[in-house]
């Protein structure tokens, strides 16, 4: 791989100690306390610490606790280990995802080196380095000082987390990747023990935010494309002992397979039924179910209930799908509504979030598009190679759009796609930097952009005024 001069290792170095100040000094000063999603985390973690086991409530039996239809159980095992060795401190929590955010960000930059490589970049006068630095720090920048991403930091939220261990597994298997074209025979041990690296990885991914399991689809593909067996089988068969502990747990707790949690119906209920608008928002009947049945029977009967309505009203169900990509991917909804903010701090959270959303999707879109338009182009006049390392890249992005928008939409659900946006956000800040030709079809995407966005805002005017009328 390509060497980086000791300039550009000084800046990105003192970049990521920037990023690992600003994320710990934005955590002591609001010094955030749990509400909501993370005071039950919090409620989960402390009691697996104290031996009563994965719940929320002390006062029902286990089968009946709330536990089961929190996003989980990774996070709160993750919390958990930091109780157990450092006592319960947030303080502690706030420095290890502190450093998480820190890591990420590098991640970001090492994934960006690995797919816009000396291949990418052979062309160039300097094979490509100074380019692919380049790419790789506004990538991580992107990543490493986004005020949604330090402002989750700040709580204990599952996102931070989550983000780290999907990019790190990306990161892994584009590793692995460049093993396997490297045809030597003494990296097959390597990339095997890669393999199993990478599905313990993604696992772990899953057991904290389960739509991640979806990069397997682009990962399994890969793999199967290139006939690479024993890789498929070490990473099956890695997944499985992942999965197996939690998975025995649920089914002696409430007798049914279970291998993450019971939140799948819920949320595609609450996005999916006569007179829902795609977003988060409370659906009296599910607690009513809980109440009349339980936890697993409710979960089964809201999956049911959203799929009937889907089957019986497949316009209104296509029309709420589209609402819901239109709002995942519109800067009119920055993150900043969260309680611990007033005042000045919620406008200026506010409008940095919305700003840096708007600078996310213009250039990440950029970035897409003149990728596609350069890769059918060369594939179309030299059908060997160009380089599928990025297109394999892009089919990663798409998984986590496509993991949500069919079932719920809020703010912070599209977060794990910053860092595959940030990457391609940094190659079309390169291409429009390298080329002045490049700025009529980049104001074409920002027009586009700014287009959702205002189709979004005029579809739900009422409920943005009425979220900004509490600044």
């Amino acid at each position: 791989m390509m060497e980086f001069t000791k300039q550009q290792r000084r800046v990105f170095f003192w970049m990521l100690v920037g990023v690992f100040v600003a994320s710990l000094a934005y955590s002591f000063y609001f010094r955030i306390p749990p509400a909501v999603d993370a005071r039950a985390y919090d409620t989960i973690a402390q009691n697996i610490v104290q031996g009563n086991g994965y719940r929320e409530w002390l006062d029902t039996s286990l089968n009946n606790d709330n536990a089961i239809i929190r996003v989980g159980p990774g996070y709160e095992f993750f919390l958990a280990g930091l109780y157990f060795l450092f006592g319960h401190h947030y303080e502690i929590v706030w420095i290890a995802q502190a450093f998480l955010l820190m890591l990420t960000a590098l991640l970001t930059f090492l994934t960006a080196r690995e797919i816009f490589g000396n291949s990418f970049m052979e062309d160039m006068e300097d094979g490509g380095t100074s380019h692919a630095w380049l790419i790789g720090v506004v990538a991580a920048a992107l990543v490493g000082f986004s005020p949604d991403l330090i402002t989750m930091q700040g709580m204990l939220m599952t996102e931070t987390l989550g983000i780290f261990l999907i990019v790190l597994s990306v990161y892994l298997f584009f590793r692995y990747v460049r093993i396997g074209e490297a045809h030597i025979s003494s990296n097959r041990v390597a990339g095997f023990w890669m393999a199993g690296l990478i599905a313990l990885v993604l696992a772990l991914a899953t057991l904290v935010r389960t739509p991640s399991i979806l990069l397997a689809l682009p990962m399994g593909g890969y793999l199967l494309w290139h006939k690479q067996w024993r890789a498929i089988i070490c990473m099956a068969f890695v997944g499985t002992l992942v999965f197996t502990p939690w998975t025995v747990r649920n089914y002696r707790v409430f007798g049914e397979f279970i291998p993450t949690n019971l939140a799948s119906g819920f949320n595609l209920l609450a996005g999916n039924h006569p007179g829902a608008n795609g977003e988060q928002e409370p659906y009296l009947i599910l607690d009513e179910y809980v109440k009349k049945y339980g936890y697993v029977e409710a979960n089964r009967r809201a999956t049911n209930g959203a799929l009937a309505f889907v089957a019986s009203h497949p316009l209104e169900y296509a029309k709420l799908t589209l609402l819901r990509a239109s709002i995942y991917f519109s800067f009119a909804r920055p993150t900043g509504f969260w309680f611990h903010l007033s005042g000045a701090s919620k406008i200026i959270t506010l409008a940095a979030s919305a700003i840096y959303a708007f600078i996310l999707f213009a250039f990440g879109f950029w970035g897409i598009a003149v990728f596609l338009q350069e890769y059918f182009k060369r594939n179309i006049t030299t059908p060997q190679h160009y380089n599928n390392r990025i297109f394999l890249f892009l089919c990663m992005l798409v998984m986590m759009p496509i993991a949500i928008i069919p079932i719920i939409v809020e703010t912070r659900y599209r977060m794990p796609i910053y860092p595959f946006f940030a990457i391609f956000a940094g190659f079309g800040f390169w291409k429009l930097r390298e080329s002045s030709r490049c700025l009529t079809c980049f104001a074409l995407v920002v027009f586009l952009v700014l287009a959702n966005t205002a189709f979004d805002v005029l579809l739900n005017i009422d409920r943005i005024i009425e979220r900004i009328s509490g600044i």
